[in-house]
């Protein structure tokens, strides 16, 4: 499901709004010398820093923060809050796995930041730029990745989760995400693309049997993706009929039986 983060409330859901299950998504708006808590809730909360300054307390230490900013609060931190400087504060905010219990104790912590600007891509070249942001920002509970297509060039291959929830925000230009059925739903599923631009949220539940890809259009695109991490996800890609088994490490092909294939006529 897509929607337009302007079309949603400043403050509002948008990863409800987009269909998301246990991802919440949220943009804000800090006026100059206002505050915003972080809730304190047993869950890891992924702060994306879109414009303005200014900085992340949490009661007894602070760290600036400006665009391209990447804060972490782990699940078991807490008293933490965004106060935005002079020029104002807006950001995204990534919430989740909300189903997943906290059996750790409470703390206060340093706030984990790291910035776009000084971080060492994971993927730099012809078509486009990769960043792991939250992961070198100490998240443990979800990802977020900060990626660019250049115009006409692809991300990822055509792959679906059988338990990660997606969300993508596209922040500059735009492109195409195209959806490919899975061998099974191959027989009677068509494949579909659907142009996209800066504003557009992108929810990819888990275990649809539909895989997404994304195309960079005429102006590239600048995005960010965010992942729940589940430990236990299996990646399936349909164009090369390959398995991802990530919590193990194996990536291996796999023959694409019918569902009657080797049964024996009654």
């Amino acid at each position: 499901m897509i929607v337009r983060w302007d079309e949603v409330g400043v403050g509002q859901d948008i990863g409800l709004a987009a269909g998301a299950v246990n991802v919440g998504l949220h943009r804000l708006e800090i006026a100059p010398g206002e505050t915003a808590a972080q809730a304190d809730a047993p869950v890891e909360e992924i702060v994306f820093v879109l414009e303005g300054s200014g900085s992340w307390e949490n009661g007894e230490e602070m760290s600036e923060v400006h665009s391209g900013s990447c804060g972490v609060r782990l699940a078991q931190h807490q008293g933490h809050l965004l106060r935005a400087g002079k020029d104002g504060l807006t950001v995204l905010a990534f919430v989740s796995p909300i189903a997943r219990k906290l059996f750790s104790r409470p703390t206060t912590a340093k706030p984990n930041i790291v910035n776009l600007a000084s971080i060492e891509p994971d993927y730099e070249g012809e078509s486009g730029k990769w960043v792991v942001v939250a992961r070198k920002a100490g998240a443990v509970r979800g990802g977020l990745n900060w990626g660019h297509l250049e115009p006409g060039k692809t991300g990822a291959a055509p792959h679906l989760h059988s338990a990660d929830e997606e969300v993508f925000v596209i922040l500059e230009g735009g492109g195409t995400l195209e959806l490919w059925p899975s061998p099974v739903l191959a027989e009677s599923t068509e494949r579909e693309e659907h142009e996209i631009r800066a504003g557009d949220v992108v929810w990819r539940p888990p275990s649809t049997g539909i895989a997404h890809f994304f195309r960079g259009g005429d102006e590239g695109m600048t995005f960010l993706a965010y992942g729940t991490r589940e430990p236990n996800d299996v990646c399936y890609y349909p164009r090369s009929n390959k398995i991802f088994w990530r919590g193990v490490g194996l990536v291996t092909r796999l023959e694409s039986l019918g569902y009657d294939d080797g049964e024996p006529e009654d």
